[in-house]
């Protein structure tokens, strides 16, 4: 097929949209609300940050095995198992699928019941088109001050077919996967459903770089957590989904909402006790989990479709235990800094096709310890606001021995959370433990750093190494409405509601 590059997607049948540039914060899933942060006593001592090795990468025109051509077939990438690890976002431009990385044939579970607002749910197409761009601007706004960050401004963007002269891969997605989706939609205060339909206009933009820098000085940079009207993804994939690394739901037994674990969603900044939502991928009989997935860790938030743990989508199926093939697993997507999300294998600096295992082990908290010293109880919190503290969650040790010490007044059956199933549970054991460093990164043989999937904790990138790039914010559907207060930035000049950069 021909390699001639989509330069604009109209013959997709939908409009070209205008992107405004805002500062974007994390909320997340479950909401947000903000105050200081809690501290833990005892204090832990630091730890120090791993450095990636900044080597360049690799030459991107050479050693890697395309995609399957897909594009022009009836599904698309329906489903698809990708093949290339290069690390330059123009390689998915230029390959045979002409940056056309959409699917058709998809239902979406949450939308077919009758009234549904995208029914019957079925035959439904994922749109995710990448070009090449060339965006004003600079990672270094003072050439004799490199520390000072600079900026890109998406509001001068250039399209073109040079590669040499593209800064950056542009996505244009709806942010519907490659892939069935979705769950049974009902009201919230029923049990195991989801309460708003996926929406299938959900259209925004991503800006991926083409020569993504390493931050200075260099750090282990999270998502920050604060309230507002945007979701700030941890990376996109290759099918147009955002992942989201953090959590929206903790342990709050005097939440209206409260499930039998004493769990609630509407966690934000200054909570504690963050509840992991994708804690099932690594123990599948955890039960009473505050989230509710679906079989690739997704769900939606306020309209919007996204992954906290990525099982196999563009992934073989078995790539949990068998590695795909000789030189490690496909690029999926790319991390908020713009390196590369890889799956679960990789030939590692010694020449090794390994498994990629995590950095992270359980923390060993002082209280209650078994005959090896290991702590059976939680280290409570201190210094948490009055409106933040709601206990300490209590472990299978907690109620066999010491139940009497808990509120268990919001259910009638009083649940051990066992010690794993919280982000603070977790602690990076300094490179001690897996062979990924604390964001869940590592230098390949080729001297390409980056991020991986695992299958225990924290499952991908829960931070990043790079400067960040402000497009991976997105304004989910049902959250249009609160940005009218400016409706500049809500409606195109023919009076169309864009999407929400």
């Amino acid at each position: 097929m021909s390699k001639t590059l989509i330069i604009n997607p109209v013959k997709r049948g939908y409009k070209t949209i205008v992107l405004l540039l805002l500062s974007f914060s994390l909320l997340a899933c479950g909401g947000s609300d903000s105050d200081t942060e809690s501290t833990l006593e005892p204090t832990p001592e630091p730890i120090p940050t791993p450095v990636p090795d900044p080597t360049p990468v690799a030459d991107p025109t050479s050693g890697y095995i395309t995609n399957p051509d897909l594009n022009e077939t009836p599904n698309g990438m329906l489903n698809a198992v990708l093949t290339n690890r290069n690390p330059d976002c123009r390689a998915y431009v230029t390959d045979d699928n002409n940056g056309d990385y959409g699917a058709r044939g998809i239902t979406d579970r949450s939308n077919l019941a009758v009234g549904a607002p995208y029914f019957p749910g079925s035959n439904k197409e994922s749109i995710v088109i990448i070009d090449l761009v060339i965006v004003s601007g600079g990672y270094i706004q003072n050439p004799s001050n490199p520390d000072q960050p600079g900026s890109w401004n998406y509001a001068v963007v250039i399209e073109t077919n040079d590669a040499e002269l593209a800064t950056h891969c542009r996505m244009q997605h709806n942010m519907i996967p490659n892939h069935d989706l979705g769950w049974d939609v009902g009201a919230p205060n029923e049990d195991n459903v989801w309460v708003t339909e996926i929406d299938h206009d959900d259209m925004q933009i991503t800006y991926l770089p083409v020569n993504p820098q390493f931050s200075n000085p260099l750090v282990a940079d999270d998502t920050d957590r604060n309230p507002t009207n945007f979701m700030d993804y941890d990376g996109i994939l290759l099918n147009g989904i955002g992942i989201a690394m953090d959590s929206g739901f903790c342990y709050n037994p005097d939440h209206a909402r409260v499930n039998a674990a004493g769990n609630s969603t509407g966690c934000g900044d200054g909570s504690v006790w963050f509840e992991i939502p994708a804690y099932t991928l690594q123990e599948p009989s955890a039960e009473k989990m505050a989230a509710i997935f679906d079989e690739y860790f997704g769900h939606g938030f306020e309209g919007t479709y996204h992954y906290h743990a990525m099982t196999h989508p563009l992934q073989s199926n078995d790539e949990a235990t068998i590695a795909p093939g000789l030189n490690g697993s496909p690029l999926i997507g790319f991390a908020k800094d713009g390196f590369p999300i890889y799956g679960k294998w990789f030939i590692n600096t010694e020449g090794d096709l390994v498994k990629a295992k995590s950095g992270y082990k359980l923390k060993n908290w002082p209280l209650n310890p078994d005959e090896n010293g290991f702590g059976q109880s939680r280290q409570p919190y201190t210094n948490t606001p009055p409106f933040k503290e709601h206990g300490t969650p209590p472990t299978p040790w907690d109620v066999l021995n010491r139940a009497q010490d808990f509120d268990f007044s919001f259910t009638s059956e009083p649940f051990g959370i066992p010690l794993g199933r919280y982000i603070d549970d977790w602690v990076y054991d300094n490179g001690n433990t897996g062979n990924l460093d604390e964001c869940n990164g590592a230098t390949d043989v080729n001297g390409v750093y980056g991020y991986y999937i695992t299958n225990e904790y924290p499952y991908g990138p829960i931070c990043t190494f790079g400067v960040h790039e402000p497009s991976f914010g997105k304004v989910p559907p049902l959250r249009w409405d609160d940005e009218l207060a400016d409706p500049g930035r809500i409606f195109d000049e023919m009076g169309n509601k864009i999407n929400g950069h």
